[in-house]
């Protein structure tokens, strides 16, 4: 049996409004908040992918998506934590 691999993700609009989630398809993802699927993000639309975090379980993801909402408006800190987490993934 294989496990899912989840991803973090950060969207990103023009007017520097960021969007932090989680998901097992990355691009699809990225597809449907511009697609306007999602009522939380459809009237801030277009989106780009700020960042993708590497496969991971699903309680870790969780983790590392509390981090970066904690954070949501402090790009800064955003990128101390996206920095910590890839550090930590090349023990």
């Amino acid at each position: 049996m294989s496990t899912k691999a989840y991803f973090v993700y950060i969207l990103k609009n023009r007017m520097n409004r960021r969007f932090i989630g989680i998901t097992e398809n990355p691009d699809n993802e990225l597809s449907l908040h511009n697609s306007g699927k999602f009522k939380g993000t459809k009237q801030f639309k277009p989106w780009q992918m700020e960042w993708i975090s590497s496969p991971q379980t699903r309680n870790d993801s969780i983790r590392l998506e509390g981090a970066l909402r904690h954070h949501k408006t402090n790009t800064d800190m955003i990128y101390t934590v996206i920095r910590d987490h890839e550090l930590k993934g090349l023990k």
